[in-house]
């Protein structure tokens, strides 16, 4: 029983640990987009987290602008590619 509970809440993890599309997260880039500073870890982390969002952020007028090419060479560190939606 104790090996089938395991099983089940292992298949179950990777869906608890999907992120909420929260454009916020991102504002620990926010020094490298505005300042082009180099990404922190942080910024990083934020990206790769965020990333199944960027296309429907790229759909919200207010925040497409931030989902762009040029944005995306500034944290080209991360390795986070834009997104084709």
């Amino acid at each position: 029983f104790t090996l089938l509970l395991s099983a089940i809440m292992l298949s179950q993890a990777p869906t608890a640990v999907l992120a909420a599309c929260n454009p916020s997260e991102l504002m620990a880039c926010s020094s490298s987009i505005l300042q082009s500073k180099p990404p922190t870890a942080q910024c990083c982390a934020k990206l790769k987290e965020q990333q199944p969002c960027f296309c429907q952020y790229k759909k919200d007028p207010s925040l497409k602008g931030y989902i762009n090419p040029a944005n995306f060479k500034k944290v080209a560190a991360c390795r986070v590619q834009v997104p084709k939606c």
